[in-house]
């Protein structure tokens, strides 16, 4: 069986990657030769695949939340109108400003026809026109975070305020982002950056000797699948 899990960027492939790999078995492998899924790595994207007995998972970085619906049109359609290639697919996106209920109805509407509906952390049974008959694919959208407004950086920070040490850091961290926001508004022009500057001012307090290692030597130095808050917002897209 083949799954999918489509997210915005690559960061949230790297964590996405790490935590599976840690809590549901899954390993690296090579690309099959029976799906050419190619990555752009000038528009951002990542493509990459990993394996758990028979089962093969793919999980794509599309190169940004606006770019979900024709990264899904150009490279993951065709596959499933002629070769039911997946039979689950999961997307991951961030809540950002808006509700879930806005979240839902716009994953809703931009993998059509293969999904019709999703709704957050529920799996959906979606029937579509394959190659020869109608095919049903499991739908599940993971909307990040569900308990409030933010985006991948915020459930990080959540997951290490677990640690009321860290939590102090955290809050700190982000009265300084907000303190210097008006002496940096060349480098903190969007609110997704200030988010970005948030967490990094966090991680370079409490791993300076890594500041300089690149996004994923950050996010493979934390044991995130002891978390809670992960545990907790992940739980069906584990199933997958």
């Amino acid at each position: 069986m083949n799954s999918l899990i489509l997210c915005e960027g690559m960061t949230d492939a790297i964590l996405l990657s790490y935590y599976l790999i840690k809590t549901a078995g899954w390993s690296y492998c090579k690309q099959p030769k029976d799906i050419a899924i190619i990555e752009d790595k000038i528009k951002g994207e990542s493509v990459n695949w990993y394996k758990k007995n028979e089962d093969r998972l793919l999980i794509c970085g599309v190169g940004g939340k606006d770019k979900m619906k024709s990264f899904f049109a150009d490279k993951i359609l065709r596959t499933m109108t002629d070769a039911a290639a997946f039979s689950k697919i999961a997307v991951v996106l961030d809540r950002d400003d808006k509700e879930i209920t806005d979240v839902e109805a716009h994953a809703s509407s931009i993998f059509q026809p293969v999904i019709k509906s999703m709704i957050n952390n529920q799996w959906i049974s979606n029937t579509y026109k394959g190659p020869y008959l109608d095919e049903n694919v499991e739908a599940l959208l993971v909307v990040i975070p569900t308990e409030h407004e933010g985006a991948l950086e915020t459930l990080l920070m959540d997951s290490i305020s677990e640690d009321p040490y860290d939590a102090v850091i955290v809050q700190k961290a982000g009265e300084f982002v907000a303190d210097i926001e008006p002496d940096a508004g060349k480098y903190l022009v969007a609110r997704r950056d200030k988010l970005k500057a948030h967490l990094g001012v966090t991680w370079a307090i409490q791993y300076p000797e890594k500041v300089f290692r690149f996004i994923n030597d950050q996010i493979n130095s934390v044991e995130w699948e002891k978390s809670e808050v992960l545990s907790e917002c992940f739980k069906e897209l584990i199933k997958i």
